[in-house]
């Protein structure tokens, strides 16, 4: 299945058959970075059974990569968790290095007989389960099915997608998002005043570039971003992203902390695609990139994963 906009996947099936991620692939290279994730619960005889799924596609340089997850949790009728497994097929970030059968057991140790709905207190941190996508995966189920339970429902689907184009003169995102059956899109065009400036590891030391954020079709967000130095390049992004979040929130009705959103981390996926943008090479460009990547999700000086010995 060629990966290139949202798919359409049956709820009920969601439970047993992940072929709807792992089978799903995108080759088209001017999207640079598509990322698809999703939400499903499903009610059974003996409780319900909620998937979590990320799948991210990156093409730097001349590598491909993709990384795909899927975190089955089981649940008892009284909203705990009885089983969390990890699709066997998975892949993490950092390849080999990503041991899911060793944070399997982990996080069945820890949150086996933890509330689905306290999931978000266990796991407050990537650290708490030495993955940042099963932190990112878990975090959004248990979110997700808070808000079904708020809605008043047993059942219940939210899934998206993200697609990010670099060209000459900056870069957009173009976002779909269902929320048991009610669909949004979001479009994101940066475009450059000046090429950014990267720093000795790569990262933007600059930005200057006006931002239009069209939702729904319509333009709702023109703005100026202007920094200078990484951080304040984060900031930025930062107050742009929590912008188009609250749009999204507020569309769906959604008030509170909702964690089942591509948007919040959309600012890493820009970082990475403005440095893609602004470095030569191919294959050596693609190893920097890596290098930045491990940064997002670590910081300097860390292990780059977030797995056992991180």
């Amino acid at each position: 299945m060629q990966l290139n906009s949202l798919p359409q996947i049956n709820l009920h099936e969601t439970a047993s058959d992940h072929g709807f991620v792992f089978d799903a692939h995108n080759n088209d290279r001017s999207q640079l970075i598509t990322r698809y994730r999703g939400t499903s619960v499903v009610q059974t005889t003996s409780g319900r059974v909620v998937t979590g799924w990320q799948k991210s596609i990156y093409h730097f340089g001349g590598l491909n990569r993709e990384v795909p997850i899927v975190v089955t949790t089981e649940l008892d009728p009284e909203g705990k968790i009885k089983n969390i497994c990890i699709d066997e097929r998975s892949l993490g970030s950092q390849g080999k290095r990503c041991d899911f059968k060793c944070l399997e057991s982990l996080c069945r140790e820890k949150l086996c007989g933890t509330a689905i709905s306290e999931l978000c207190r266990a796991v407050t941190s990537a650290p708490d389960v030495k993955c940042l996508h099963l932190f990112e995966i878990l975090s959004a189920c248990s979110s997700f099915c808070s808000y079904i339970d708020m809605c008043g429902l047993q059942e219940g689907l939210e899934h998206e997608y993200v697609a990010i184009h670099p060209d000459i003169n900056g870069l957009s995102a173009d976002s779909t998002h269902e929320i048991n059956g009610k669909t949004d899109r979001t479009h994101i065009r940066l475009e450059n005043y000046a090429a950014a400036v990267l720093n000795g590891n790569g990262l933007a030391e600059s930005i200057d570039a006006a931002a239009l954020v069209q939702y729904n079709g319509a333009d709702l967000l023109k703005e100026d971003l202007q920094a200078s130095g990484f951080e304040a390049v984060y900031t930025q992004l930062n107050r742009l992203f929590s912008k188009c979040h609250h749009l999204e929130k507020t569309y769906f009705g959604i008030k509170g902390r909702a964690r089942f959103f591509n948007t919040p981390s959309m600012v890493g996926l820009f970082l990475l695609t403005i440095s893609h943008s602004n470095m030569k090479g191919r294959v050596s460009r693609a190893l920097k990139i890596e290098k930045i990547l491990h940064y997002l999700q670590t910081g300097y000086g860390k292990n780059p994963c977030k797995g056992f010995g991180g």
